[in-house]
């Protein structure tokens, strides 16, 4: 086994285990890592690969830092609120574990969507009297409106919001010329179908370097968003910066680095075998990888860095930033078993359905201030 600061494991005859037992989450994510996990088992011709189907992300996490999974599929949104345990994750074998960035798993493209001829073509164009159209007035709902709104400067009650009653009323909406804006992924058939109207759409350019100050207003609303070229969808919005959402493949930062390294490796140096069995495999490149690494916030496995350091990619930028993420994640590991601790010798049931212990951990981040969990703005540019 590769230890670390040794010698390269390329240079060793590794040993696979006898089984890798991958999570993945929900049907979608069994199909998508299926299609790349019986390449690698079939190309080893060794170790059993088996791919887990785990219903909830709050399972899938308990699994992990159970040591029960070598690696996961690991969503950032989902992610975040398990190492805050919030809600669901603050129970006493949830919450925060030290999770460590294997790979990228996938990537997808959602963004603001208007009519091809509109005068929007960046937040700033937003103007008082600007119709909006959304399928509901909830906040998951209105958020990303709001965090848009902040980056353009323009209150929320100088917008004319067009209720459509449902999502797919949205797209057709902007496209009647009903409201300007919409949120939607480029990809889906609603905007394709829109695309081909007489007047074609396009999307919002929501790229950071235009406007510093606008992307910092934005991410205090939702701090876990990321920024990117759009890369499918019609052809009128390739190319154009818009919201992107990596997911990853994690393991437990204590997972054997020698493992996790030619996990990495494999990924790597195998990608043309795998890449066209799923569309979204496309994706899982080195090159998206570096991407990635600009703004997550999840910090990096030990395994994965050694890959890293011989590719010649890894330098001290990403040392510093990998160590203050990874004293985040600590962070917040110690200060979820002090307060169990704590709440259990004043009598407060460690429970996620327990109001009084959930309020308890509320106040006990803010009273040891704890920083919320962010996305970076870049590889220098720290969100917390």
């Amino acid at each position: 086994m590769r230890l670390a600061n040794a010698t390269p494991a390329s240079e060793f005859e590794f040993e696979w285990p006898a089984a890798l037992h991958i999570a993945a989450t929900g049907a979608s994510g069994e199909a998508k890592t299926v299609s790349w996990a019986a390449v690698m088992e079939s190309d080893l011709d060794g170790p059993l690969v088996r791919v887990v189907n785990v219903a909830a992300w709050t399972n899938t996490y308990k699994e992990m830092a159970a040591g029960n999974m070598v690696v996961s599929q690991i969503d950032k949104s989902t992610l975040r609120d398990c190492v805050e345990a919030v809600d669901e994750y603050a129970s006493p074998d949830g919450g925060p574990w030290t999770a460590g960035l294997v790979w990228v798993d996938s990537l997808a493209s959602t963004g603001f969507m208007v009519r091809g001829d509109s005068e929007i073509h960046k937040p700033e164009d937003i103007k008082p009297g600007t119709k909006i159209a959304i399928w509901n007035d909830k906040s998951a709902t209105m958020n990303p409106f709001r965090s848009l709104l902040a980056w353009a400067g323009v209150p929320e009650s100088d917008i004319i919001w067009v209720n459509t009653g449902d999502y797919a009323g949205c797209p057709r909406a902007v496209a009647e010329g009903r409201a300007d804006i919409c949120k939607a992924a480029p990809v889906v058939p609603l905007v394709m179908e829109a695309s081909a109207a007489p007047n074609g759409i396009r999307y919002i350019e929501l790229n950071p370097s235009d406007n510093p100050g606008g992307v910092r207003a934005f991410l205090e609303l939702s701090p876990l968003y990321d920024f990117g070229p759009i890369a499918a969808g019609p052809q009128s919005c390739i190319g154009t910066w818009s919201v992107t959402s990596y997911k990853y493949l994690g393991a437990d930062m204590n997972t054997d680095a020698a493992l996790i390294y030619n996990i990495a490796a494999w990924l790597n140096e195998n990608y043309d075998k795998y890449k066209d069995r799923y569309a979204s495999n496309t994706n899982m490149t080195l090159n998206d990888l570096v991407t990635a690494l600009q703004t997550i916030y999840i910090p990096v496995h030990p395994g994965l860095v050694q890959y890293l350091e011989e590719k010649g990619i890894w330098n001290e930028i990403y040392k510093a930033r990998n160590q203050k993420d990874l004293a985040l994640f600590e962070q917040y590991h110690e200060a979820y078993q002090a307060a169990m601790q704590q709440a259990v010798n004043l009598g407060i049931e460690v429970k996620s359905s327990n109001p009084a212990w959930l309020d308890y951990w509320e106040r006990f981040k803010t009273e040891n201030g704890l920083p919320l969990i962010k996305m970076h703005l870049n590889l220098t540019s720290h969100s917390w």
